[in-house]
């Protein structure tokens, strides 16, 4: 009986309760699955090449490749709220394990959860995106590095490559980690061979499809040029700056322990994974990084004793439970960003005068329409209407409508994006648009056109 409530026998109670708290919590904020992961792998399972007919600047994973988030039967909000909670347990477990193995203690682990049941809802945990899914094969990589398994580690990193070019880094990271710490090529090599096997599959294919090119356009030269110039949007604000310096700030105290091999891995994956965040400050890209931020912090916690332990633990609660009330105040809810009634109301009234399969041309809506209503777009060209992408695609897709002469367009000019108007960045397609089509129905301020002859 006694060992029965003896601390050990309590660990996986508790943890079990945590990660049930954490799913109740998700079902309980308001949701936003991009609408990439709906629309790209729809177009890519009806036969549209990636890279040079659906224009895009992220790598395969998921969303380009032959199995993909649509076959795999992700097609609704529904379903992806699934994938997000599932995506949450499997961190949690997968977290518990990595934590008790570099804290060497079970306590400590289970601390490193209850933070990220804590913050992972702050850092858009509430959002589903490829960055969602990234600890999944991340901190098994971590794992596999602090044991010296270099080609496990390399697959991994490999894998997660595929999903987002921003792990190229860390994987440069963690290759001269195994070098200075054999002074051999043995590791390294190993490493590099097990990078290559996924990366060497994914250009493979791409090659094979004959997209080669367009995806190094796209991945490499957009993302270096117009992108770089265009699209990566302002820094952070002090606001988003203060709110992630706890969190993040707190963990890089490892420094001080630099000696330990602990310390060095996970300064190797914080530093790796914050790379990411060189093309836009969303909280949401903070989550491959957080897990091991906490395991950071933990760890330097570990360290502490008396009243710095103490005075530290006050300092960071008191900051903790300011923030989470405010967050919790905004994003309580059951709303669904970009599957709001309207947008559903739109759907249907698309399906109402189309056939499945028919092209249609979506401008200034929300381009997962097409998904929705089972439609493709005119010319077999899809991008998203971002002005860095128009300002590359936008006579490629002029071309597509005139091509096909689409019979239904679904048209919002009210759109505003980055603060330009689109009736500005895609002049040319709304002047053609203007001439050609009239309206006919509507659901807010978006309007569905038919072609006039």
């Amino acid at each position: 009986m006694k060992s029965f409530f003896s601390k050990k026998s309590l660990i996986y109670p508790v943890l079990f309760s945590v990660v049930a708290i954490h799913v109740f919590v998700l079902t309980k904020l308001i949701y936003f699955p991009y609408p990439e992961l709906f629309i790209y792998p729809y177009l890519a399972s009806h036969g549209l090449k990636p890279y040079a007919q659906i224009l895009d600047q992220h790598f395969p994973g998921l969303l380009f490749l032959p199995v993909n988030f649509n076959n795999l039967g992700m097609n609704t909000p529904e379903i992806a709220r699934i994938w997000s909670i599932v995506a949450v347990i499997l961190i949690q477990v997968i977290l518990f394990f990595v934590s008790s193995k570099i804290l060497k203690s079970k306590t400590k682990a289970l601390l490193v959860n209850i933070l990220y049941l804590i913050w992972q809802p702050f850092f858009e945990g509430w959002i589903l995106w490829i960055d969602s899914f990234l600890p999944l094969l991340l901190l098994p990589a971590f794992y596999f590095l602090h044991r010296g398994r270099a080609f496990t580690a390399g697959a991994l990193m490999g894998l997660a490559i595929c999903f987002k070019q921003t792990i190229i880094p860390l994987s440069f990271f963690a290759l001269v980690y195994f070098f200075l710490q054999t002074r051999s090529f043995k590791k390294p090599f190993r490493f590099l061979g097990g990078l290559l096997i996924p990366v060497g599959a994914m250009v493979a294919y791409l090659i094979g499809i004959g997209v080669f090119f367009d995806f190094w356009y796209w991945t490499v030269v957009f993302n270096l040029t117009t992108y770089a110039q265009f699209g990566r949007g302002g820094g952070p604000s002090l606001a988003h700056f203060s709110r992630v310096f706890l969190v993040f700030g707190s963990a890089f105290l490892i420094i001080k322990k630099i000696k330990s091999q602990e310390a060095q891995v996970l300064l190797i994956f914080l530093i790796g994974t914050l790379l990411g965040l060189s093309t836009r400050f969303d909280f949401v890209h903070f989550q491959p990084a957080l897990p091991f931020a906490l395991i950071a912090f933990v760890f330097v916690l570990g360290q502490l004793r008396g009243f710095k332990l103490l005075g530290i633990a006050f300092f960071y609660s008191l900051i903790l439970i300011w923030w989470l009330t405010i967050f919790y105040k905004g994003h309580l809810g059951d709303r669904v960003i970009s599957f709001d009634s309207g947008t559903r109301k739109l759907a249907v009234k698309i399906k109402e005068n189309t056939i499945p399969g028919e092209k249609i041309f979506i401008y200034g809506a929300l381009p997962h329409l097409y998904q929705m209503s089972a439609t493709l777009p005119p010319g077999d060209i899809f991008v998203f209407q971002f002005p860095w992408f128009l300002k590359v695609a936008q006579n490629r897709i002029l071309e597509g409508i005139m091509k096909d002469r689409p019979k239904i367009i679904v048209s919002d000019r009210t759109v505003i994006i980055e603060g330009v108007k689109i009736i500005d960045f895609a002049a040319d397609i709304d002047q053609y648009i203007g001439r050609n089509y009239q309206k006919f129905d509507n659901v807010g301020t978006t309007d569905i056109l038919r072609r006039k002859n």
